[in-house]
């Protein structure tokens, strides 16, 4: 895919203050050379703030060294913190990182970690209420207490704000009734090529990508969904449209991390922006390659 880093097609309304919040687990990176802030959630927030929203993160952190840097770090991306809770009893998650020689992430995640224990609040309530959009996943969900918390969230937000499932299933951390009520409450679906045929095995879809993307539309009544591809492209499909974007080069990929985050971001400010299909789904490709040329999950974007 060819990288434009001016970003010419991205045109970016900044005069549209989208309000949109990551709602799970934010931790750190430890790969072999550093660490680095991340979590699905935490890396959309990021991504969405970088792209004109009013970016809000619902987590928690302990009350340690790492805690402090990522309240310190979240508030450097312009994030709302206030819905960040600090646990006096659990640390900040951590994850070791491998990547493989195509830039592939292996994640080796700690447990009982912060974000294990996500309790609502009531500004988690008044956040909620105000959203034009919220991002979730299957990762934060391991834990019945998040979970629950989770859902509740969710069920706080408006009739018409985008609750997008970024699935971002990790080995053990998910299973077919967690994934029934994930898509049940959503209304966007957020997967990858991996994911996509879980899900399909799951809920015994088949087909080609069009059939199944229809299927998973019309059972859990879904406005959008989403297919990443990688190097292969993306697909975008709502109940009316159908879109395929496909590579048109290779790109020298240090990391994939963050790259599927940056997508989800670029894909709600477009939906939200009332952007064409193909588009929303051009532009989303674009950002997610330019995260996959730098080792941040959250490279700086030059406008």
């Amino acid at each position: 895919m060819v990288i434009n880093s001016e970003f010419n097609r991205l045109k970016i309304q900044k005069n549209k203050k989208h309000k949109v919040a990551g709602l799970g687990e934010v931790l750190w990176d430890f790969f072999p050379e550093g660490k680095k802030l991340g979590g699905a959630p935490a890396n959309f927030a990021a991504h969405a703030q970088q792209l004109g929203a009013e970016s809000f993160i619902i987590s928690s952190i302990g009350q340690d060294v790492l805690g402090k840097k990522t309240k310190k770090c979240l508030e450097a991306y312009d994030i709302d913190t206030s819905g960040l809770q600090v646990n006096k009893d659990f640390p900040t998650g951590k994850v070791k990182l491998t990547l493989d020689q195509s830039g592939n992430a292996q994640y080796a995640i700690a447990e009982n970690t912060a974000w294990d224990h996500i309790t609502l609040e009531p500004i988690h309530q008044k956040i909620a209420q105000k959203l034009d959009a919220l991002c979730f996943g299957t990762l934060a969900q391991r834990n019945n207490i998040s979970q629950n918390s989770i859902e509740q969230i969710i069920n706080h937000t408006s009739k018409n704000c985008l609750k997008v499932f970024d699935v971002n299933f990790r080995k053990n951390h998910y299973d077919r009734r967690t994934v029934k009520k994930n898509l049940d409450l959503a209304n966007v679906l957020k997967v990858n090529e991996e994911e996509f045929h879980t899900i399909g095995s799951l809920f015994s879809h088949s087909g080609n990508h069009q059939n199944r993307l229809d299927s998973l539309i019309h059972q859990f009544d879904l406005r959008l969904c989403i297919l990443t591809l990688g190097q292969k492209g993306s697909v975008m499909a709502s109940k009316e449209q159908y879109n395929v974007c496909t590579s048109s080069s290779t790109i020298d990929v240090k990391s994939t991390v963050g790259a599927g985050d940056a997508f989800t971001a670029a894909a709600v400010m477009g939906w939200l922006d009332q952007k064409p299909l193909e588009q929303i789904n051009q532009e989303a490709s674009d950002l997610a390659a330019f995260v996959c040329s730098h080792l941040e999950a959250v490279p700086k974007i030059n406008f």
